[in-house]
């Protein structure tokens, strides 16, 4: 499948339909039965077991109570800056993350506690404000337009290729009225992104800064930018929203859901500028409509890493299991049991 992915990336996308139509650090940053030839009638049939689960707690010491970064890019291409990856840097923090034992996961997985990694490993989320031309970009020298191997998407898929564990996953959160600076292929790419697994996320229709409008412009906003992306999507949920400049709005009620026009948006994640990893989903702090994200540039991101290898109790490390959740028993009053859904949680002893 990923083979197949990563192929369809490399090529031209035949009879694809064609349409016409770096911000400042925010203030946010604080933050049936089976028939037996010989049955008889009177014998009751076996109940499968129940398949033991063999972990080694000591050596993977999971811990779902950890956290979490959300990282957050802008450019990628060009000279390294604030708010600006080089190619060369983005591919090589994929593969650190990954060496590390970072696996990505989708931004609603987190939100839900759907995190499927193997044992032993931590999860993280790629978030992409703005849509900018290096983060999915087509080249057009030929006579057919391809993939651009040194764009964000086009890395990521790499990535995907390489390794089996480590899945296709990223948010997008961009803007009209033309996404990723290339307008003959807005539709491509958005039907694209979804198909490989990718989602997209509300950045307001026009990069406004929330802070310095009014409410009915506020849900205007965001309104107009679901309108615009089902236009090219009909039927998708866009369910999150990263604030341009980190700029909260006055009534920050209107972040989570609003109505204008025909149109009604509902946010489960509002996603601040930064400035430091979040809380597991199951935890007590776990806040989605405050959710903090790590700005991965050449400090910042180093600088957690290096954090959560001097302390990995610290670290989200995951059992496995994605319908348990599993803690150090010290940490097991730090679980928000209204969280947790059908999933069972267990505890351990550390060493």
């Amino acid at each position: 499948m990923k083979k197949l992915i990563l192929i369809l990336g490399l090529i031209f996308l035949v009879g694809c339909q064609q349409t016409t139509g770096l911000p400042e650090q925010g203030e946010n940053q604080e933050l049936p039965d089976d028939p037996q030839e010989n049955y008889q009638q009177d014998a009751k049939p076996e109940e499968p077991e129940e398949p033991q689960e063999e972990l080694d707690f000591q050596a993977v010491r999971p811990n779902e109570a950890g956290q979490v970064m959300v990282l957050m890019y802008h450019e990628i291409g060009g000279t390294e800056s604030t708010w600006r990856r080089t190619t060369e840097n983005f591919r090589q923090d994929l593969k650190t993350l990954y060496d590390k034992g970072y696996r990505p996961v989708n931004l609603n997985d987190y939100l839900a506690g759907h995190i499927d990694i193997p044992a032993g490993t931590t999860p993280f989320i790629l978030t992409f404000d703005d849509g900018t031309a290096g983060q999915f970009r087509f080249l057009e020298d030929g006579d057919q337009p391809t993939l651009d191997p040194d764009s964000a998407v086009a890395i990521i898929l790499e990535m995907a290729e390489k390794y089996d564990d480590f899945n296709p996953a990223g948010t997008f959160y961009i803007y009209y009225p033309v996404p990723f600076r290339q307008q003959a292929h807005i539709q491509t790419k958005l039907e694209m992104l979804v198909e490989w697994g990718f989602e997209i996320g509300n950045h307001t229709y026009g990069h406004e800064n929330l802070r310095n409008i009014s409410p009915q412009e506020v849900t205007e906003a965001l309104a107009r930018h679901v309108r615009a992306t089902q236009s090219y999507l009909p039927g998708y949920e866009v369910n999150t929203l990263a604030l341009p400049y980190g700029a909260l709005p006055e009534d920050d009620s209107l972040l989570t859901e609003g109505t204008w026009e025909d149109i009604t948006y509902k946010n489960d994640a509002i996603l601040l500028v930064g400035a430091n990893p979040a809380p597991s989903p199951f935890s007590e702090k776990f806040n989605p409509l405050r959710l903090p994200r790590v700005r991965a540039d050449g400090t910042e991101l180093p600088r957690w890493l290096e954090y959560f290898e001097n302390n990995t109790q610290a670290r989200y490390i995951s059992d496995g299991n994605p319908d348990k959740v599993t803690v150090p028993r010290h940490l097991e009053e730090n679980i928000n049991e209204k969280s947790l859904g059908d999933r069972a949680i267990r505890t351990y002893q550390p060493d």
